[in-house]
């Protein structure tokens, strides 16, 4: 149909809201609603060519788009899909993610984003309305904050990538609130932080603190705290020294419980966690696939005795640990399993060269590492010189399980050699080995045995070899090598710190060979 020439445009005006709505409107006829600045035209006739008889609106600059398109259907393109129904496409869009940029915040590095992200954690976590509850984002950039950043219960916060979206606290802190705002002070049983879950993002910290008290049943997930730490800088008192982490539980009904970090770093951080308890009662923590990279202290737990530290910490890596990955005064019920020490309680030296264990237990009592690699064994502890003086890596711990293999030479020699010192601060020690003397092999276990006064070593060596019998070749090379241990003060301090290992291989009957070992130990 051609375009019919009009005389008169007609055109009216009113308040769409005040009445039923726009009325029906003549062919070309034009009607403006002030109160919601929306603009229409009349259809006109199906005779004339219409497609219906009504109104069809014409965009302004004051019409939100979205609101319009009212006909997103999931994957419309595609025949295989039959049954997905129309909606509205800006709640499509809304229920995808919202961005803390959303809110105002500027990634620049510069620009203060505390109001930002408090807008942003208010809107939508503080909503008493479920659908505004949606995982925040925080797009690659980074985020200043020049005062301290409080974070409500049910958040779910999201950086873009784990390395691109850095939050800088510098000296200020992140603590964490109720879903109605309460802080620390008012916190209890019923109401307290809970449900946070925060991933994929790097915090940057100079001294300031994520601080957990009163928070349960929370996650990290691929979260970095990165500090500026120099490996070598003394720490005088860890009471006092600020943690990437930490918290505290004075309060039985507040304690921080059924925290999980997963595939987190911890890396330059004079101290990566702390806890500070004054309380008797247990606490779960979960720590899988972490990593600890520079760091004085990882772990600092200032408790009392009988408290329950039910943390696993389990397929981490500790490297460069200047003093220990963990030291407690108090607490049972800690398991490191799979985890790999490389490097660590030697101040700025080498594995060779320790200066303090590893890890500390306060009590021994059901504290375990199991199935852990440590490199200071075969550094520190396959000598060739009986003085050398003995550190334990775990020290205080109910079980030890270190599963590398060591490994030595064994020459020929009718007196006996040294080969390995361990702590004597362990009561019992079990070195399973494997003896290889020419071409005969034995396999064996060791079991050293010390009293709390440290007066005495026993010595069980209980082998299999190769040859069936002791007057052959190989029964005469394996039944005449032998093992035996001495208790010693190698560090002059007037104290037994030490036992070493020695073996004889006569010359008359040995081999020149080979002998590895490892090593469990407790107390």
């Amino acid at each position: 149909m051609a375009v019919v020439q009009i005389s008169k445009i007609q055109i009216r005006r009113g308040q769409k809201n005040s009445s039923t709505g726009v009325p029906q409107l003549s062919s070309a006829e034009l009607a403006w609603a002030v109160d919601t600045q929306e603009m229409f035209i009349g259809n006109g006739s199906v005779e004339e060519g219409a497609p219906y008889v009504g109104n069809t609106k014409i965009l302004t600059e004051h019409d939100n788009i979205l609101e319009l398109a009212s006909s997103y259907r999931f994957a419309s393109d595609d025949p295989s899909i039959t049954l997905s129904t129309p909606r509205a496409l800006l709640g499509k869009i809304d229920e995808i993610e919202v961005s803390v940029a959303d809110f105002g915040a500027v990634g620049d590095g510069s620009t203060d984003c505390v109001q930002a992200f408090e807008n942003a954690f208010n809107q939508l976590f503080r909503n008493t309305d479920p659908k505004y509850k949606k995982v925040l984002t925080i797009p690659n950039g980074e985020y200043l904050f020049l005062s301290g950043l409080e974070i409500p219960s049910n958040a779910i916060i999201r950086g873009e990538t784990p390395t691109g979206a850095i939050l800088h606290l510098d000296t200020h802190n992140i603590t964490f609130v109720t879903s109605t705002g309460d802080v620390l002070v008012d916190f209890n049983s019923t109401n307290r932080p809970q449900d946070i879950h925060i991933s994929n993002l790097t915090i940057r910290r100079s001294s300031g603190q994520v601080v957990l008290t009163g928070v349960k049943d929370s996650s990290f997930d691929a979260v970095s705290f990165v500090g500026e730490y120099v490996l070598g800088n003394p720490v005088t008192n860890l009471s006092t020294e600020p943690g990437a982490v930490i918290w505290s539980n004075d309060i039985p009904g507040i304690k921080v419980e059924n925290i999980k970090f997963s595939n987190c770093k911890f890396n330059y951080n004079s101290v990566s966690l702390k806890c500070n308890q004054t309380i008797q009662t247990d606490t779960t923590m979960n720590f899988n696939n972490c990593e600890f990279f520079v760091n004085d202290t990882s772990f600092f737990v200032n408790g009392v005795s009988g408290q329950g530290n039910i943390w696993q910490i389990k397929d981490s890596n500790f490297t460069q640990i200047s003093t220990q990955i963990f030291s407690s005064n108090n607490g049972y019920g800690t398991k490191f399993q799979r985890c790999n020490f490389k490097d660590c309680g030697n101040g700025t030296g080498t594995a060779a060269l320790p200066t303090s264990s590893m890890i500390s237990f306060g009590e021994s009592r059901d504290n375990l590492v199991l199935d852990c690699i440590s490199d200071r064994q075969q550094a520190a502890g396959v000598v060739a010189s009986e003085l050398v003086d003995s550190i334990s890596e775990v020290s205080n711990s109910d079980y030890t399980s270190l599963i590398n293999r060591n490994f030595a030479d064994i020459y020929l020699t009718d007196s006996f050699r040294p080969i390995i010192v361990v702590s004597a601060f362990n009561n019992f020690i079990t070195l399973n080995y494997v003896l290889r003397l020419g071409d005969h092999v034995r396999m064996g276990k060791i079991d050293l045995a010390i009293g709390d006064d440290k007066s005495k070593v026993s010595l069980s060596d209980e082998f299999k070899y190769s040859d069936s019998t002791a007057s052959s070749p190989g029964g005469l090379v394996m039944t005449n090598f032998e093992f035996k241990a001495e208790l010693r003060d190698n560090d002059s301090d007037s104290g037994i710190e030490t036992i070493v290992l020695f073996y004889k291989n006569p010359i008359a009957t040995g081999a020149l060979g080979t002998i590895s070992f490892d090593v469990s130990y407790g107390v």
